[in-house]
């Protein structure tokens, strides 16, 4: 216990030091920009308010689906004068509930006070409990009321451990499930594209056969592309492909390519929560609820050099008054902590739900930004269908899987209670396919059901919020310090 407190100081020491001196520089910076932009705006008005007086209103965006968002730019998604349009909707679902009008699409008009949040109240910083700290965070209050990091977690990145991944694909208790699903690829081809000794983000990696494509993914921050064998049929590939450049694999599963142009860099955050709401998560829907307001509220200020924009999601199953609620993405945080706080758990029934209604949602039904770290972290506590209860539901799931990684969403499954061998293996499975990494909430905490002990090698407890958080910076390639080890009295003093 001592020494897990020594480490967390230690590293909470860090990271302040290092945040103190980025102020510093943003201070300085914002100075000179506001110089910078007085200068401007003293030459340049007497121009615009004559290009103002000639402009028109601009018509309003239309809709774009999935996969043609891909190349979707700011001015595009939210119109050439900032006009804003969401796509938000229902899917499925018997449109009957007490957040509905009777038209099957949520209403405004609704008073959801019994349901979500009853007040903002200040609480301690997360997450060093010091209840005076000038960046003090405010944490959503609820009728339980549940406060961000409460909950514990841990994260693998099967990724990272790729052998240890092989084994457990071979072994007899992973096997049946692994041949019934069809989706937890067996062979993985890591690309890692450089300009230089610069890495390369978001740059387009296809593994080929022949004259066939393989599979496609993008790079993360890192440079590195992560391609499964195997998933779209073809389970052999001959070479990398990243724009004019061919590399032959020769038999290797990790290569480095060179390309041809630099990279982009990171300015842009896409994040999506798409969290299941039937009545099983009913247990720790609330804790999970602030956790999320958390990290929606911090990643903004985790990443204060970035277009951030969250998008929030939820989903039931088949008879239920939704099967998916699906919000666009939003600049407004305000407005998706209000979506959080808005939903409760109810229905569901049976074990599995409707995730690969939600999974193709979330991939082909937003609006995603191409030259943005897109992230998704999907909330479940339960599978999705089989075979027999709904046709068609692997190869629908291999599908968005294979779109979210041609996309570059990573997705990121956060596993809560009531998740076993076969949910753990799916969820896994999905971090896999699209270079993304796997969150499975633990017994630390002491709230909720009983979670499942994750099968996965040594790993560090941590609080939710902050593991959500360090994952969301790591991916941006934005600093956020080491894994902040869990400890019983840190969360009593956040109590």
């Amino acid at each position: 216990m001592k020494d897990s407190e020594t480490r967390a100081r230690q590293i909470l020491q860090k990271r302040d030091e290092y945040n103190e001196i980025q102020t510093v520089k943003r201070r300085k910076a914002a100075r000179i920009s506001v110089i910078a932009a007085v200068l401007a705006i003293a030459v340049t008005l007497p121009t615009v308010l004559v290009i103002a007086g000639r402009a028109r209103k601009a018509p309003p965006v239309p809709e774009i689906n999935g996969t043609e968002s891909d190349s979707l730019t700011d001015a595009e998604v939210n119109g050439p004068e900032g006009e804003v349009t969401y796509n938000d909707g229902v899917i499925g679902g018997t449109g009957v509930g007490p957040l509905y009008d009777g038209t099957g699409i949520a209403s405004a008009d609704v008073d959801r006070s019994g349901y979500g949040v009853k007040e903002i109240a200040p609480s301690a910083a997360s997450p060093e409990g010091v209840a005076d700290a000038p960046d003090a965070v405010e944490y959503w209050k609820n009728d339980l009321d549940a406060k961000a990091g409460t909950l514990t977690a841990g994260e693998w990145k099967d990724l990272d451990a790729l052998g240890q991944w092989y084994e457990k694909l071979a072994s007899a208790t992973w096997s049946r499930y692994v041949n019934e699903r069809k989706i937890s690829p067996a062979k993985i081809v890591t690309v890692t594209v450089k300009a230089g000794d610069a890495p390369c983000f978001n740059t387009e990696v296809k593994l080929i056969s022949g004259d066939k494509t393989v599979f496609t993914a993008k790079t993360d921050v890192n440079g590195r592309a992560y391609l499964p064998c195997g998933l779209t049929g073809e389970d052999q590939a001959e070479a990398a492909v990243v724009g004019d450049n061919v590399v032959a694999l020769d038999g290797k599963t990790e290569i480095e390519v060179q390309a041809q142009e630099a990279g982009i860099s990171v300015t842009a955050l896409d994040l999506m929560l798409m969290i299941d709401t039937t009545g099983s998560m009913g247990d720790e829907l609330e804790y999970i609820k602030a956790e999320l307001s958390d990290l929606v509220s911090r990643i903004h200020e985790a990443g204060e050099n970035l277009s951030v924009r969250v998008s929030v999601n939820f989903y039931r199953d088949e008879g239920d008054d939704y099967v998916v609620k699906y919000y666009d993405f939003r600049s407004d945080i305000s407005e998706c902590l209000g979506q959080i706080a808005g939903e409760f758990a109810m229905g569901g029934g049976d074990y599995p739900e409707a995730v690969h209604t939600a999974l193709e949602n979330a991939v082909t039904g937003h609006r995603w930004r191409n030259d943005a770290v897109k992230l998704c972290f999907f909330v479940l506590d339960a599978p999705p269908h089989k075979e027999q209860e709904v046709q068609e539901v692997n190869a629908s799931i291999a599908s968005s899987l294979t779109e979210a990684a041609k996309q570059g969403i990573r997705i990121i499954p956060v596993a809560s209670s009531g998740v076993d061998l076969e949910t753990e293996i799916i969820l896994r499975s999905f971090a896999v396919v699209t270079g993304g990494t796997y969150v499975f909430i633990t017994n630390d905490s002491g709230i909720g059901a009983g979670h499942k002990e994750a099968e996965v090698g040594d790993h560090v407890v941590e609080t939710l919020n902050e593991c959500m958080i360090r994952i969301s910076c790591e991916y941006c390639g934005v600093y956020h310090g080491e894994k902040i080890p869990y400890t019983q009295t840190r969360n009593d003093q956040q109590q």
